[in-house]
């Protein structure tokens, strides 16, 4: 089974920093760039390496795991 986690991430907006997101594995969902924060789905065994990586990322600012449950997926 592959469990994904949702995580919200807070952050300044530029261009570049939507692709870094991507470039590290995660799935981006949703970007509000006026509010400044994006929604991004993750697996979880790649999680811990994922936020320490987005916390080097320059503009970031927070992030926040959703109180969703998400459905588990058979691969």
């Amino acid at each position: 089974m592959v469990k994904r986690v949702e995580i919200i991430i807070y952050f300044n907006y530029k261009a570049s920093i939507i692709q870094q997101f991507k470039d590290l594995g995660a799935t981006v969902e949703y970007i509000n760039k006026k509010a400044g924060y994006c929604i991004t789905y993750i697996d979880s065994d790649k999680q811990d390496n994922y936020l320490n990586a987005i916390k080097k990322i320059k503009g970031f600012k927070r992030y926040d795991f959703s109180p969703n449950e998400l459905v588990e997926l058979d691969f």
